[in-house]
């Protein structure tokens, strides 16, 4: 298929669009330069998008095309999408007219907020041959608006079991994966207050280490997160610049937001999924590698049941420029 642009002049085109079937990956890529009677140069890519039927069915001979290729370059991202491909490609918002240009501002903008993860080709690779063999990806779809109309969406994770497709984690499990490992940087944090109020925190800086300790022969893997955050909105009836000691009793409840999210995803992984999208496995290996040859071959079952101790240690710095509510 070859679309020009809606409203272009005629004979002139920002996009041209070419699909074709092919019994492999390669097989395909041969028949679109066959039709365009040219060999196809993919140096210049940006991402890549494969649709859900694909990923189920195992993505290991697309994975193992691409980076045979001396041209195509394993650090792009990696995206997952619940359709077609294709609706993806050929997709046209209100603010972007080429779908390429409105990914990229997306991936750029979810790699620090923490929505979604940011996984290229290689990352995918190395996740799919660590211990835990358990890879993600992010999840772009269609997301439809009474104002803004029909909107691409980077938000949520696909998790896999090997090379396949096997569920997904929303938004706010994908940012509790994010806030593990150390991917979260910005964004904002709502959180509730004793009167039913809301408060919403400024991330500012995040650290995170996820290590296991091992006590006669019982497993617990320790997850730490440092965050420094500062108040983004509130209505409630504080004044912390009157009231050092509100930061302190402020930091507590931004520690249980975070540790919601955390929670979220645990969940989600151990008793739905069952799927060590972490790499636990990798940090015991790391760490304990006798009691990681120990438990390899049955760290599919073991996983689910594995302890874990969340530590989260924040702090506010900062109330904003007014300190009291503005009413």
């Amino acid at each position: 298929m070859i679309g020009q642009k809606s409203g272009s002049p005629q004979g002139s085109s920002d996009v041209i669009i070419v699909s074709e079937k092919g019994s492999t990956p390669t097989d395909a890529v041969n028949q679109i330069s066959t039709i365009l009677g040219r060999e196809l140069f993919w140096a210049h890519s940006k991402f890549t998008v494969l649709g859900e039927n694909l990923a189920q069915s195992g993505t290991a001979l697309f994975i193992d095309a691409s980076l045979r290729s001396n041209q195509t370059r394993p650090d792009i991202p990696l995206l997952i999408t619940k359709g077609t491909a294709s609706s993806i490609i050929t997709s046209v918002t209100k603010n972007e007219k080429i779908s390429a240009t409105s990914i990229e501002r997306l991936l750029k903008e979810q790699s620090i907020i923490g929505y979604s993860p940011v996984i290229s080709r290689l990352d995918f690779t190395n996740l799919l041959t660590g211990k835990s063999k358990a890879p993600i990806a992010a999840v772009i779809n269609f997301q439809d608006n009474d104002i803004t109309g029909r909107n691409l969406e980077l938000a949520g994770t696909a998790v896999f079991n090997k090379d396949k497709l096997i569920g997904y984690l929303n938004k706010n499990e994908t940012r509790g994966l994010n806030w593990i490992r150390g991917k979260v940087k910005s964004g904002g944090l709502v959180a509730s207050l004793s009167d039913g109020s809301s408060i919403v925190f400024d991330i500012v800086k995040t650290k995170s280490k996820v290590y296991p300790v091992v006590t006669n022969g019982d497993i617990t893997m320790v997850i730490d997160i440092k965050e420094q955050g500062n108040i983004r909105e509130t209505i409630a009836n504080i004044d912390p610049m009157s009231k050092p000691e509100l930061m302190d009793e402020l930091s507590k409840i931004q520690n249980k937001a975070i540790e919601h999210e955390i929670n979220l995803v645990l969940q989600k992984a151990q008793k739905e999924l069952k799927s060590d999208i972490f790499d636990f496995a990798g940090a015991i290996h790391r760490d304990y590698p006798k009691v990681w040859k120990s438990i390899e071959n049955n760290w599919d079952e073991t996983f689910p049941n594995i302890k874990i101790k969340i530590n989260v240690n924040s702090s506010i710095k900062r109330p904003g420029v007014i300190s009291k509510p503005f009413r």
